[in-house]
């Protein structure tokens, strides 16, 4: 019972130090967007008055100060931030000031196209990079290595607004085969899909290579060799496990940076979705929804690199809160 409390404590302090690293951050990041908004050059208030009566050039200085009252924009710094922090955390997350319409509202009804796309863009480019470094691995130094290795080194340099430009230009406007822009059928999703795609897979195959072959060059494989282990099981069950727990932070930071990658398809195929949605707000100064939209994409982050670290300890077999050490004798007795 007492060696049970003792490996579980090392898991609990983990995990407890994971948590208050993920709140220190977010309330890093909002404490500094807050304040990008609220130094931000130009009048809110007016912004505020564009943005409901779009038609109105000029506004009269009592409809400035109500919208001031309204929203409480002369009050101190700190006053602002910590009334907006407070609510936030209650899930009062406020109105646009474009719509006047509830963020996460507006957010729900863009969420689920941005979701579809980084997801089938993430299964394709990770299947797409673990397919040519596993064969290029096989094979290191022939063709079809080095072409890999060009492939990867191509769309690493390519941006991925050109990438788009360039689908759409062959698949769209000569063959006229897709959709060069908009959402509402599958068909809208497979250029976007492909171009970030690409991108996660130059990055991929790049170290996923370099994973697969320095684990394919550590001394326990050519033991395995010598008693007799066969390829295919020396790379499923040994290289594979290895080359994953450094791969897995990789992974984690593509998956973290898709947003980045998601704005400029998005914006560049005309398709709706958080990116878009981002973009739009900037633009129109929409200082609520832009608040909204930074956090979450904060907590995403946050959140996902946090999952990978849990999964590089459960991992690696020098890391092991769950499973008992092999000295310890009254384990090996209940064995």
């Amino acid at each position: 019972m007492l060696t049970s409390s003792l490996r579980v404590a090392p898991f609990l302090f983990a995990l407890f130090r994971r948590l208050l690293s993920l709140f220190c951050v977010l309330f890093g990041v909002s404490l500094i967007t807050f304040a990008m908004t609220y130094f931000a050059p130009g009048d809110k208030a007016e912004a505020i008055a564009h943005a409901r009566y779009p038609d109105v050039q000029a506004f009269p200085p009592e409809i400035l100060e109500g919208i001031r009252e309204e929203f409480s924009l002369n009050e101190p710094f700190f006053v602002q931030f910590f009334r907006w922090l407070f609510r936030f955390v209650q899930g009062d997350f406020g109105n646009s000031f474009a719509s006047n319409t509830p963020v996460w509202d507006i957010f729900v009804g863009n969420v689920t196209e941005t979701l579809s796309l980084t997801t089938t863009a993430l299964l394709i480019g990770l299947l797409a990079a673990f397919a040519l470094s596993s064969v290029a691995v096989w094979r290191p130094g022939s063709h079809f290595d080095r072409a890999a290795v060009a492939l990867a080194s191509i769309g690493a340099a390519m941006p991925n607004y050109w990438l788009g430009l360039l689908l759409i230009l062959l698949f769209a406007a000569h063959l006229n085969w897709l959709p060069a822009y908009g959402t509402g059928s599958p068909q809208h999703l497979v250029l976007p899909a492909i171009t970030l795609a690409f991108w996660i897979t130059a990055s991929q195959t790049r170290l996923l290579r370099a994973f697969f072959l320095e684990a394919k060059s550590a001394p326990f494989v050519e033991t395995l060799r010598l008693r007799g282990v066969s390829e295919s099981e020396i790379f499923w069950r040994h290289i594979l496990r290895h080359a994953a727990i450094p791969a897995l932070t990789m992974i984690g930071l593509d998956i973290a940076s898709l947003l980045e990658g998601t704005v400029i398809v998005e914006l560049t195929f005309a398709r709706g979705g958080i990116g878009s949605l981002l973009a739009g707000s900037v633009l129109s100064r929409d200082y609520p929804m832009i608040l909204f939209l930074v956090m979450f994409s904060a907590l995403v982050y946050v959140f996902i690199n946090s999952l990978i670290e849990l999964l590089q300890d459960a991992l690696d077999p020098r890391i092991s809160f769950l499973k008992p050490p092999k000295h310890d004798r009254s384990y090996e007795a209940r064995s």
